[in-house]
Formats: C-alpha cells, sequence, structure tokens
C-alpha cells in the first residue's frame, strides 16, 4: 500500500512537472507572440505616426504656402499701388502748386440794367469792378452770393459816376472787403451826391483805407491784375476812368470804365499792354469812345457792352457799333443777352450768355 502511495505520489509529482514545463513552454510562445504583436504594432504605430507626422509637416508647408501667397498678391497690389502713386503725389502737388488752378479764372459781365458791374474769381478770390446804379432788388449783391461769394479781395471804382458805384454802399455792407481802390480825381470834379457820400462812409466803417489807383500790378488767385490811369489832366471826370487788365493763362480781359477817346489816347501815348482777348466797351457803347486806334491796339476777339434796355442814352450807339463790328468777331450786349459769363483755363476759353 505504501508503495503503492509512494508511486501515486511518484506519479502525482512527476506529473505536475511536465505540465509546468508545458507551460513555461506556452508561456514563451505567448510571450514571444506578445513581443511581434507588440513590435509589429509598435512599427506600425510608428509608421502611422511618422506619417501624420508627415502631414502634419506637408501641412504647414501648405499652410505656409497660402501666407506666402497672400504677401504676393499684396505685393501685386502695393505695386498696383506704386504705379498710381504718382498720380496721388502730382495731386497733391497740384494742390499745392496746381498749374490748372492757376489758369482758371471766371469773368461775369453782370446785366445791371444801365451801369457797369463786373465780378472777377479766380482761386477763391473775388474782385468786384463797378457795381452799377443803386438797385433797390439788389440784382447785384445777389449775382454775386450766387457764385459762393463771401468776401471780396478788391473793389474797384473805375470813376465815381453812379451808374459805376450806385450800389457801392449796399455792396460794402454785405461783403467784407479787403481793398478798395478808386481813382483820386480834381476836387472841382468829386462827386457831391449822397451816394458817394455814403460809399466813403461804408469804407471807414469797414476799417478800410481808400488806395487811389496808380498804375500798379498785383495778383488775384492766379490772375495778374494790371491797373493804368491817364497822365494827363482830363476835363470829363468819364476820361478818369481806371483801365483794369486782368490777365490767365493765355486769356486777358480789359475793363474801361467810361474811357472815352482823350483817355484811350492817353493810355495808348504811355505804350501799356494793353491787348486783350474780351473788351468792356467802354461807356456803354457811345459814340465818344471806341475809337479804330484803341481797338486796333487792343486786338480784342469778344466785346461786351453793358448797358439798359430802352435806356435815355440810346446806348449803344451806331457808330461804335460799326467800328467794332468791322474790329471785333464777337459782340455781346447785357440789355439783349443778360450777364454773359467767361470761364477760362490754361488756354481755353469759354463763353455763355443768360439768353438771346
Amino acid at each position: 500500500m505504501q508503495q503503492n502511495r509512494n508511486k501515486m505520489k511518484g506519479g502525482s509529482q512527476s506529473a505536475p512537472q511536465g505540465a509546468g514545463s508545458q507551460l513555461i513552454a506556452i508561456g514563451l510562445v505567448l510571450i514571444a507572440a506578445a513581443l511581434a504583436i507588440f513590435g509589429f504594432l509598435f512599427f506600425t504605430g510608428k509608421g502611422d505616426n511618422s506619417s501624420s507626422n508627415t502631414d502634419n509637416t506637408s501641412q504647414p508647408h501648405s499652410s505656409l504656402h497660402e501666407q506666402s501667397s497672400a504677401p504676393v498678391s499684396d505685393t501685386s497690389q502695393t505695386e498696383k499701388q506704386t504705379q498710381a502713386a504718382p498720380v496721388t503725389e502730382k495731386t497733391t502737388t497740384a494742390q499745392k502748386q496746381p498749374p490748372a488752378a492757376k489758369n482758371e479764372l471766371s469773368v461775369h459781365f453782370i446785366d445791371c440794367g444801365q451801369g457797369d458791374a463786373t465780378l472777377f474769381i479766380s482761386n477763391g478770390e473775388a474782385m468786384l469792378i463797378d457795381s452799377g446804379e443803386r438797385d433797390d432788388s439788389d440784382n447785384v449783391i445777389k449775382y454775386i452770393k450766387a457764385q459762393g461769394i463771401t468776401k471780396l479781395k478788391y473793389i474797384i471804382v473805375t470813376h465815381p459816376h453812379t451808374d459805376h458805384m450806385g450800389e457801392m454802399p449796399d455792396v460794402l455792407k454785405a461783403f467784407k472787403t479787403e481793398n478798395f481802390i478808386m481813382p483820386k480825381v480834381p476836387d472841382s470834379m468829386v462827386p457831391t451826391i449822397m451816394r458817394y457820400e455814403k460809399m466813403l462812409r461804408q469804407v471807414k466803417a469797414q476799417g478800410l483805407d481808400i488806395t487811389w489807383s496808380k498804375d500798379t500790378t498785383f495778383t488775384l488767385g492766379g490772375a495778374s491784375v494790371s491797373l493804368f490811369t491817364p497822365k494827363k489832366q482830363q476835363e470829363d471826370l468819364n476820361n478818369w476812368s481806371t483801365l483794369v487788365k486782368v490777365s490767365c493763362g493765355k486769356s486777358s480781359f480789359l475793363i474801361t470804365g467810361d474811357c472815352e477817346r482823350d483817355e484811350e489816347n492817353d493810355i495808348m501815348s504811355q505804350k501799356f499792354d494793353i491787348t486783350a482777348d474780351v473788351l468792356k466797351v467802354a461807356h456803354h457803347g457811345s459814340y465818344k469812345a471806341s475809337s479804330y486806334e484803341f481797338l486796333e491796339a487792343v486786338k480784342p476777339k469778344y466785346a461786351v457792352i453793358s448797358c439798359g434796355e430802352n435806356n435815355d442814352y440810346g446806348h449803344p450807339h451806331e457808330a461804335a457799333l460799326k467800328r467794332l463790328r468791322k474790329k471785333v468777331p464777337n459782340i455781346f450786349i447785357t440789355k439783349d443777352n443778360g450777364t454773359v459769363v467767361f470761364r477760362c483755363s490754361a488756354d481755353k476759353l469759354e463763353v455763355s450768355k443768360q439768353r438771346g
């Protein structure tokens, strides 16, 4: 029995030893398999990570490409802007020293009935030569305001007759004025009428001193203004008129007040450059003015006569019109055409009229 038990023990001991070996072998196989699987997964995962890294690396490159393409587009726009820049610079330069603006001038021969009133505007600066007769409707003042003018740099009275300065007291009230110019006439010819006195009082009320006319030149915006005065003592107040020449670009205008033949000869004898494209005909088209010699000296392409419809003087006189028609290609008369406006820029001159 004991032997059998021993055999049985021995058998039982040997069996577990074989089974353990088998288990160890299986375990090793499983470990090897696990290692193999782990290795496979490891290398596969590394490859995936490498691919992922490659993708991630390529993605930033793609992003960089897109970002770098944006500057290329911006550079293209910048190049376009750079090409356009000179235009802007020219515009800026033009604003500082505008060649075109320097040659811009508008001249308004205002229809004020039997009188004279001429408005010049250049680069925002305005000058009024004469104001016409006193007008309760303030037509001249309304016209100037309609042009956007709030201040007059210069007022010039060619001579102190009321059809040239009658509205001036009211003009001085309506507009701040920087300079007031008129001829100094002999004491015997100084008007004693109320409108003249009112004008002088209003000049003083503005704090202005009267600048007596003399041969001189000054600027109005981009235009040049020259004054011509008689040298000889004249017997008629009309012949004390200050002549005004305004030049801008290639265009020029000559305003003559009521200058008649005696003063025309005086002015021509002084060798002033009185050539002009546009002539404001003296003395409303009177036969006493606009001699052939004077018209030949001026050489105008246009003439403007300012006079009222059915006026008591019969202006313009046929004798003056006959001379003008022979010497001047284009003639405008305010009683027929209304206000006549010239606009000049560089070498271009345009004219418009209200009617007719």
